[in-house]
């Protein structure tokens, strides 16, 4: 078989190694295959995506709560360079009754994970509830 790979190194085949498999410090698997500490951390800061980001939980998700009202009351990823906004699209392609009902599914979505969804902290959660139920009786929070 053709090996196209040519730039990517082998990984060492570890499966006959008698020797007790190295650890970090955090308890994880050593994969330096052998280069010093200070060459590995040199990497490491040269190249971040070697080692994954810790993900951020709850209320250190966000800088303070005009974020979270940002991102629940003007949320950019719904409206693209200023344009007009998902929710109206689904109102015109829908109807405004079918979209007030899902409106209130919604609402009860953001109640049920409340503060369970990585990333989005409790008080997240329950202002995207009260504002998916507002939308769904007809009282629009974006007005």
């Amino acid at each position: 078989m053709h090996n196209i790979h040519l730039d990517t190194q082998a990984k060492p085949d570890l499966s006959n190694d008698t020797d007790q498999k190295k650890t970090c410090e955090n308890g994880q698997p050593d994969l330096s295959g052998g280069v010093p500490t200070e060459m590995w951390r040199a990497l490491q800061i040269a190249h971040p995506a070697i080692e994954a980001k810790a993900e951020k939980t709850g209320l250190e998700a966000w800088d303070d709560v005009s974020s979270i009202e940002e991102n629940v009351f003007t949320p950019t990823h719904y409206a693209p360079d200023g344009g007009i906004e998902c929710i109206d699209v689904m109102v015109q392609q829908y109807g405004l009754q079918r979209v007030k009902d899902w409106a209130e599914i919604t609402s009860f979505k953001y109640q049920w994970r409340n503060g369970n969804k990585i990333g989005n902290s409790s008080t997240q959660d329950k202002m995207k509830s009260i504002w998916y139920t507002r939308f769904s009786i007809g009282d629009d929070p974006r007005k």
